[in-house]
């Protein structure tokens, strides 16, 4: 009998356990209605039971029907562990949906609040870890913890190895709830964890989190549109348009996110207390000390300050942040004696060097720093570091070319500092350390550019003879009688024309410049300009044979009813050959922004001068005019009424009728009086 009891007790628990896997929930009631104790049996190798299943499940129905089952007088069988130790209110913990069980379990047994689990984390920290905002705040309210003191609650926000709320939430890219947890507990940002890294130290080593939002907008769009493609062809246009707003409104969300987490920032740099440590000079004491340390200790991230670890995944907004808000950070140096200067430039980052140096009085003195063995900041120009932001995969050629535009901008910003001769330790100036740094990609590059020369000459001699030979075979053709091209009376034909004779040009250019490239000895300086050169004449080349293309589409099909079609058509390859990605086309419009920028400033200045001189045109318009006006007056006062007051010779005294010269003296004395605007009404009363 007891046999039988065991046998169907045992298939009630595989009952439990496969109706959960089949999210057969009414079954798992039903059964635990039958068997109450039930609720509280494990059922899982986790050692989980059927409430921890059932929250695991984020089934709050379910949990808070098992709950009625529980008889009262069984409430400490809530306090039952699984596996990990965590109680039935940690599962409840990892979901908002879940805020009624919670209220429910902590009437049963309120003890549930603050029991950890094996690792001592609370059932607050598990809604941290899982970013539950809504749950985080219920139950700091429950544990009351505005007066407790800070020591006393941060036995509640951290667990045994000293992680805490703020880091979890940081780590899991929860920004909205740890900036929460920033504003109620500000003590926590000055907690170290079990690696002895603060929260913003974290969020310096996490640079995908900066750049969720910045898909480029082309790429995004043809995302959208290929999603939109299936979406139409499973439900419709309905199921089009939800999702084309449902994409619009991830991305005004994506926004909001970015908004938070600045603000986050900002409130973790402000206590942070990384900001505030020497690492090199810690590091001197230890060695006098003694200390001989391993390699993988000396590059352990709790050593560096959020500031460099920042610079080294290229988060700018931390480092912005800092220069704001504590620029004095900017002085301390790494175990290897190099400022954020140094760090920038090995890892290559320009943003953020080109921030640094716009602050001109702690530039001066970060650019004359020396690290431990003597290297300036030209120097540091030779060295390469990879670094957690994405690597771009560029050729030899160009590769070598960045490195060289990288050496020019450092020595341009340096130069007053400390000249071109400066040797470090091994007696060795920048220039010699950049030669020989880069020999190796200097004969890569070599090869590289003999091969791309060669087959870029081919290409460019085959557009050279397309675009030569479209100028006899023009579209439509001559005149038999005279030889002149029959459309040549179309607009269009001169942007065929045009168009045709710049590709040849260029093409030309291009030819002569690679095979200048071809005869050359391949100094490190032909990489930095012809090169550049070369793939400019290239992109314009083919957009010029593009447009070409298309104004003899239009020429030929002008006499069509659907020319607007054609329009659209013909110019079509012109956007396609730009939008679609290419290494070229990049490197060939990198050196053009500088330019292009200042081409922007230069027409935003423009505008506003012709918006200020619009806004004071017709004041000085009525200013004109009146001047205009008295000048005038006074001429016919001086040429008329003088001369006509020697004709007349008539006395005031013996004539009742005003003189010309007695109108000359009112004239002038109403010009005295009133200006311009009343002398004729003046001369008219009198």
């Amino acid at each position: 009998m007891a046999g039988n009891n065991e046998g169907k007790h045992n298939s009630d628990i595989d009952e439990l356990r496969n109706a959960f896997t089949a999210k057969k929930y009414s079954q798992v009631e039903r059964l635990c209605k039958d068997h109450p104790e039930y609720v509280s049996q494990t059922i899982s190798i986790y050692k989980d039971t059927t409430l921890h299943m059932a929250a695991q499940s984020k089934q709050k129905k379910l949990v808070l029907d098992l709950l009625k089952i529980l008889p009262a007088d069984c409430n400490r069988r809530l306090n039952i562990k699984n596996g990990d130790g965590n109680r039935i209110l940690h599962e409840v913990a990892a979901s908002d949906a879940m805020k009624d069980a919670a209220e429910e379990l902590l009437k049963r047994n309120a003890v549930l609040l603050t029991k950890p689990n094996n690792l001592g984390e609370k059932p607050i920290f598990w809604a941290a870890r899982y970013g539950q905002s809504q749950m985080f705040q219920f139950l700091a309210d429950k544990m009351d913890l505005e007066k407790p003191s800070p020591e006393k609650i941060k036995d509640y926000l951290q667990r045994n190895d000293g992680t805490t709320v703020l880091h979890v939430s940081i780590a899991a890219e929860y920004f909205d709830l740890a900036l929460l947890i920033v504003k109620k507990y500000p003590y926590l940002v000055e907690q170290r964890d079990q690696f002895s890294m603060t929260a913003l130290q974290h969020l310096a080593c996490n640079p995908t989190a900066f750049r969720k939002g910045e898909i480029p907008k082309r790429r995004w769009f043809m995302e959208l549109l290929n999603k939109s493609k299936i979406e139409t062809q499973q439900g419709g246009l309905a199921q089009l348009f939800s999702g084309i707003c449902d994409e619009i409104f991830f991305k005004e969300r994506e926004s909001n996110g970015r908004f938070t987490l600045q603000e986050l920032i900002k409130l973790l740099v402000e206590k942070d207390i990384s900001l505030d440590a020497n690492i090199n000079s810690q590091a001197t004491k230890e060695g006098e000390s003694g200390c001989q340390k391993k390699e993988s200790e000396s590059d352990k991230k709790s050593d560096e300050s959020a500031l460099f670890l920042a610079t080294k995944s290229n988060i700018q907004e931390i480092v912005k942040e800092v220069l704001q808000s504590r620029p004095q950070a900017l002085k301390h140096t790494n175990k290897e004696g190099m400022n954020i200067l140094h760090v920038a430039i090995i890892y290559r980052h320009i943003e953020i060097f080109n921030m640094v140096i716009k602050h001109e009085v702690l530039s001066r003195r970060l650019l004359s720093t020396m690290d431990n063995e003597g290297n300036s900041v030209l120097h540091m120009v030779s060295q390469k570091r990879k670094s957690q932001a994405s690597e771009k995969m560029q050729s030899p050629a160009l590769q070598l070319r960045d490195e060289l535009l990288w050496f020019e901008k450092v020595k341009s910003a340096a130069f007053k500092m400390l000249g071109s001769s400066h040797l470090n330790k091994d007696n060795k100036t920048a220039e010699e350390l950049f030669a020989a740094a880069n020999e190796q990609l200097h004969g890569e590059a070599k090869e590289w550019l003999m091969r791309t020369t060669e087959n870029c000459t081919i290409l460019f001699v085959f557009i050279a003879t397309v675009a030569f030979a479209a100028i006899y075979i023009v579209p439509g053709g001559p005149d038999q009688n005279t030889g002149i091209p029959i459309l040549h009376s179309k607009p269009f034909f001169v942007v065929f024309t045009l168009a045709d004779v710049i590709s040849l040009q260029l093409a030309l250019t291009s030819v002569g410049t690679f095979l200048s490239i071809l005869t050359s000895s391949f100094p490190l300086e032909d990489f930095k300009k012809y090169l550049i050169q070369g793939i400019i004449c290239l992109v314009l080349s083919v957009s010029m044979m593009a447009v070409a293309f298309g104004a003899t589409i239009l020429l030929m099909m002008s006499h069509n009813r659907k020319s607007v079609v054609w329009s659209v058509v013909a110019f079509l390859p012109v956007p396609i050959f730009f939008m679609s990605y290419s290494p070229l086309r990049s490197a060939a419009l990198g050196p053009c922004r500088e330019w292009f920028k200042f081409f922007i400033y230069f027409i935003e200045g423009i505008v506003i001068v012709l918006i200020h001189i619009s806004l004071a045109l017709p004041r000085i318009l009525s200013l004109f005019f009146d001047g205009l006006g008295w000048t005038v007056r006074r001429a016919c006062l001086y040429i008329i009424y003088k001369p006509l007051c020697w004709i007349c010779r008539i006395s005031d005294t013996e004539s009742s009728q005003p003189s010309a010269d007695r109108l000359f003296r009112i004239s002038l004395e109403t010009e005295s009086r009133s200006g311009p605007l009343f002398r004729t009404n003046a001369c008219m009363n009198a």
